[in-house]
């Protein structure tokens, strides 16, 4: 069975995939490693890459209109999310019988055998979030977030090369092209929610969703399973004993922390961790998180190399931010109306055009960055808008203010905004 394990980046975490690729080589040498770069490199400014790093945009079958249709309305972990099945079946198309994705912020502990042994007997392989069913809940998220989340992280995911797994990667690929959206209004969490599906379309001596604790250690899960170092080897189990399962720790995937802080200084702090901000602190995992840390470090001069490189789906042909709010009103005008022009140009009657006249261009950052821990005087505004809300719900009365609210939830959907740059484009349907 010829075999691969790749990661999908923007080109500025590079260093970090290659210090997954590390990890992998420790354990899999005769496994072919790929890094997926999702955007583009500046002809203008030449860098170095890795022989293993592929430009997604030169491999991928994927029309130059909606190649750029999906590169502006998705975010950057949108974006590479939305590419996964096409760069499943690239690797299936030159090749491969068995085919792995990981995200670039994981790292193994032991060798992928376990999983190549799957993939003899099943077609798909995942892993879910959590696999112990506890009462009471003592996660670190609510449990409810892995109903928007999904049941599988696809963080990681392996597939056998079969024309059942290829029908299915087409599905999956139809629905990315316009729905890998991180929307809780819509369900949906980027390419992962998706796979829900899997069950049924797959039999279940065809898909496997592992319950294997070694699978995908990650912050949502450490409240569920222990770990520890036997003869040098790292084993997880269960932290309350509710599942008699003991396995090999095969990979960890450090979502969320700071790989900047770990470049720089290899120690771990709460700072680093910014996924969940109220993470519990979990002896048994610290010395993993040192180890990823350590190697992060050690790895600084190859992760810095790539870090300022800028994110090529990010800003306007003008060099202006792309915000939020620029992708999704874009999407409710292709959606709605069937705009067709190309988002990114700045061009006299483009919808940059549009932006700007409406005074939606950020002179400064971006203000995607602003949020209630740095916007200043967070709850002093939420208590002025607490107090309009008052005086609204008097001047409207009950009924009426129950109705907004109902529509109030719709309307905060940035694509229905699409009002805002004219009465044409006022959406009486809100859907």
């Amino acid at each position: 069975m010829k075999k691969c394990i790749f990661t999908i980046c923007a080109k500025n975490y590079i260093g970090l995939a290659q210090i997954l690729e590390n990890s992998v080589r420790r354990y899999e040498e005769d496994v072919d490693f790929f890094i997926v770069v999702a955007d583009e490199f500046d002809s203008a400014v030449p860098v170095e890459r890795p022989e293993c790093a592929l430009v997604a945009r030169d491999i991928l079958h994927i029309d130059d209109n909606l190649w750029r249709n999906m590169a502006f309305k998705y975010n950057l972990t949108e974006f590479c999310t939305s590419i996964k099945p096409f760069c499943i079946e690239h690797f299936f198309n030159i090749g491969y019988d068995a085919v792995c994705y990981l995200d670039p912020d994981t790292y193994l502990f032991s060798d992928f055998s376990y999983v190549w042994e799957s993939l003899d007997k099943y077609m798909v392989v995942t892993a879910p979030h959590i696999t112990i069913p506890q009462y009471p809940y003592k996660g670190d998220l609510p449990d409810r977030s892995f109903l928007f989340n999904g049941i599988s992280n696809l963080g990681f995911g392996a597939f056998r090369n079969t024309g059942k797994v290829i029908n299915v990667l087409k599905w999956w690929q139809d629905r990315l092209k316009d729905q890998c959206f991180g929307e809780m209004l819509w369900a949906q969490c980027t390419d992962q929610k998706w796979t829900d599906f899997f069950p049924a379309f797959f039999d279940s001596g065809e898909l496997l969703f592992s319950n294997n604790l070694g699978l995908n250690l990650a912050p949502w899960n450490y409240f569920e399973r222990k770990v520890s170092c036997e003869s040098g080897v790292w084993y997880v189990e269960s932290r309350d004993g509710l599942s008699e399962r003991k396995d090999k720790l095969v990979f960890c995937h450090f979502a969320g922390y700071n790989y900047k802080d770990f470049a720089s200084s290899g120690k771990v702090d709460n700072a680093s961790r910014v996924r969940i901000s109220n993470l519990a602190i979990y002896p048994d995992i610290e010395p993993l998180v040192e180890i990823y840390a350590g190697s992060v470090h050690s790895g600084r001069e190859m992760f810095e190399k790539y870090l300022s490189l800028d994110y090529s789906y990010g800003h306007f042909d003008n060099g202006a931010a792309v915000d939020k709010l620029h992708r999704r009103l874009y999407n409710g005008m292709a959606s709605y109306y069937a705009y067709v022009g190309d988002p990114f140009s700045t061009a006299p009657g483009s919808l940059y055009c549009r932006f700007k006249k409406k005074g939606m261009i950020s002179r400064s950052k971006s203000v995607d960055s602003v949020n209630e821990t740095n916007m200043g005087s967070f709850p002093r505004k939420l208590k002025i808008l607490y107090a309009l809300l008052r005086v609204l719900y008097r001047l409207v009365g009950y009924r009426n203010y129950v109705l907004l609210l109902q529509f109030a939830r719709r309307i905060s959907l940035y694509d229905m905004n699409t009002f805002l740059l004219g009465k044409d484009y006022e959406n009486y349907k809100l859907r």
